[in-house]
C-alpha cells in the first residue's frame, strides 16, 4: 500500500502541509487537495491564482478551476468566475451537488451563491496597480466604455493573435495539487486566474477536464500549467494518463506529452505534474528545469523533487 501523499507546483509548496495534515488524520484526497488549493487561492502574494490574481484586458479578474475524483471519475469545473476567491470549492460543489461538469461566468457565480460559498472581491491593491500601469501605458486615461472601444479597435487593427503572442511567454500561472489517501483514492485539482490581461471570457486548460486536469485511481493523476490553448488542443492531462495505460512509465509519459507540445512549434510553453498509482511522482517542462513539491504523512518538511526539461 502506498503511503498517503500530496504533491504540488512550486507555488503550493508551503500549503502542502495543510493537505498532508488532513491525510495524516485519515482525511480524503479530495479534502486534502481542496484545502491546499484554498490556501494558495487566499495568498495575495501569488498573482496567478485567486486573491490577487491578475485581471483581464478590462481590469476584471476572472478565475478558473477544476477538481476530479479518481475513484468515481466525477469532476467539477468553473470558468470565468467573477467575485469569488475560492474557486476550487465552487468546482467541488459542481462535482458533488450538481448534475453538471462545467459552469461558466455569471451562472457559476449564481451557483456558488446558491450553495453557500461566500463572494469576495479577488482584486488587491497590487493587482489593481498592475492593471492601472498597463492601462495608462497601453490605453491611456479613458473611461471604461472608451476602453472597450479601444480594445476592439486594437484587436481589429493588430489582431488578437499578435496580442496574445506578446503575453503568453511570461504572463500566466496556475496551481496544481494532487493527492493519494489511505484508501488509495486519488484527486487532482487546478486553480488559476489565467493569462494576465487576457481577452475577457478567455478560458484556458485549467477547467477543461482532460486538458489541464485528469486522474484515475487505476492509473494516476496529471495536471498542467502554461499556455492553456496548447494543452486543450492535445488533451495533455488525459494523454499522460493514456500513455501510462498503454505501458509507458510515468517519466516516459510526461516526456512524450511535452514532446507533443514542442511538436506544435507554437509560442508559449507547457509544464506538467503527475504521479502513477504506485506513488511515483514526476514533473516536466518545455521551458525550464522543472521541479515539484512532495509531502507524505511522515514528512516534516516539503521536499523539492527534480523533474525533466524537455527541450524542443
Amino acid at each position: 500500500m502506498v503511503k498517503p501523499f500530496i504533491i504540488g507546483t512550486r507555488n503550493a509548496r508551503e500549503m502542502l502541509r495543510i493537505g498532508a495534515d488532513i491525510l495524516q488524520d485519515g482525511g480524503s484526497a479530495i479534502d486534502a487537495v481542496e484545502a491546499a488549493v484554498n490556501a494558495v487561492e487566499e495568498n495575495p502574494e501569488d498573482m496567478s491564482v485567486g486573491l490577487g490574481g491578475l485581471p483581464n484586458l478590462l481590469g476584471v479578474t476572472q478565475l478558473d478551476a477544476s477538481i476530479m475524483d479518481g475513484r468515481t471519475l466525477r469532476t467539477g469545473a468553473v470558468a470565468a468566475v467573477e467575485g469569488y476567491v475560492r474557486t476550487i470549492s465552487i468546482a467541488r460543489k459542481v462535482m458533488e451537488v450538481s448534475p453538471h461538469v462545467l459552469l461558466a461566468g455569471p451562472g457559476a457565480g449564481l451557483f456558488a451563491r446558491a450553495t453557500g460559498i461566500e463572494p469576495r472581491d479577488p482584486s488587491t491593491e497590487r493587482s489593481r496597480k498592475y492593471y492601472e500601469l498597463f492601462a495608462r501605458d497601453a490605453i491611456g486615461e479613458i473611461e471604461d466604455e472608451r476602453r472597450k472601444e479601444y480594445i476592439a479597435g486594437y484587436v481589429s487593427t493588430y489582431g488578437l493573435r499578435e496580442w496574445y503572442e506578446r503575453l503568453s511567454e511570461e504572463h500566466h500561472g496556475t496551481v496544481n495539487v494532487m493527492a493519494m489517501d489511505a484508501n488509495g483514492d486519488v484527486c487532482s485539482g487546478v486553480s488559476t486566474s489565467g493569462l494576465a490581461l487576457k481577452f475577457p471570457g478567455r478560458v484556458g486548460d485549467s477547467p477543461i477536464i482532460g486538458a489541464g486536469n485528469y486522474c484515475d485511481n487505476r492509473v494516476g493523476a496529471a495536471a498542467c500549467t502554461g499556455r492553456g490553448e496548447l494543452a486543450i488542443r492535445l488533451s495533455t492531462a488525459r494523454t499522460i494518463i493514456g500513455y501510462m495505460e498503454n505501458g509507458m512509465s510515468l517519466r516516459q509519459a510526461c516526456v512524450r506529452a511535452m514532446n507533443d507540445i514542442n511538436a506544435l512549434n507554437e509560442t508559449g510553453g507547457m509544464n506538467c505534474l503527475a504521479f502513477d498509482r504506485h506513488g511515483n511522482t514526476m514533473s516536466a517542462s518545455t521551458t525550464w528545469e522543472s521541479f515539484h513539491c512532495y509531502m507524505d504523512v511522515d514528512s516534516e518538511e516539503p521536499e523539492d523533487r527534480p523533474g525533466v526539461w524537455v527541450k524542443a
